[in-house]
């Protein structure tokens, strides 16, 4: 097997992250450094821990990674009536099975569900495109996987030491190419940087507004 494109973002793919961004309904979602309001464009970095894996749903492995990054900024710094969102600026994979790059990387939005924590949705860019990975294999050639807006892709765990983590599971569909039609993209993301207008913050935790 030798290409199949994993799909972003996504950050992700990671960033995802960036530091990015998750959804739900419209609810009170802030991202905070200790006691430090994250604002609109804040350069979030998330940095693959471990591997990440696109399996088809079925179990096979399609293409496994063991580095990457996801990076976001955000495009507003959330309130009581609003989640926070914002574009995926980098969504890189490297040391992978199969030749894998990034076509489109899309956006995310995060949205508290409770404690420090949020879940993490996938949304098109301010540019109107969702994420997109090629991924290129021997067996299936290349194909090309995408995240629709609006699916959940995974949970962000916040904590007020060390790294948060951004823990992707979601279903990528195929758009293009002769791989199967669906597969899932697994991998977590440890949350290494937060920098605004210079100033860098760590670590990060999502709260209600």
């Amino acid at each position: 097997m030798k290409h199949i494109k994993m799909l972003g973002l996504a950050g992700l793919a990671a960033m995802a992250v960036m530091a990015f961004v998750a959804a739900g309904t419209a609810s009170a979602t802030e991202l905070y450094s200790g006691a430090t309001t994250l604002k609109a464009g804040t350069e979030i970095t998330a940095t693959l821990n471990g591997t990440a894996t696109l399996t088809t749903t079925e179990g096979t492995v399609l293409d496994t990674c063991s580095g990457g990054e996801v990076k976001g900024k955000t495009s507003n710094s959330g309130s009581s009536t609003e989640t926070v969102k914002g574009d995926i600026s980098a969504l890189t994979w490297t040391s992978c099975t199969e030749p894998t790059s990034t076509l489109n990387r899309g956006g995310l939005e995060i949205h508290w569900t409770s404690g420090l924590n949020g879940t993490i949705t996938s949304i098109n860019s301010s540019g109107g495109v969702a994420s997109e990975v090629t991924v290129n294999t021997t067996i299936f050639g290349s194909c090309v996987f995408t995240i629709a807006s609006g699916n959940t892709i995974g949970t962000l765990t916040g904590t007020t030491s060390g790294d948060a983590s951004f823990d992707i599971n979601a279903v990528a569909t195929r758009k293009s190419g002769l791989c199967p039609a669906s597969a899932k993209w697994v991998g977590t993301y440890k949350v290494t940087d937060s920098v605004y207008n210079g100033t860098h913050y760590t670590p990060l935790h999502v709260t209600t507004s």
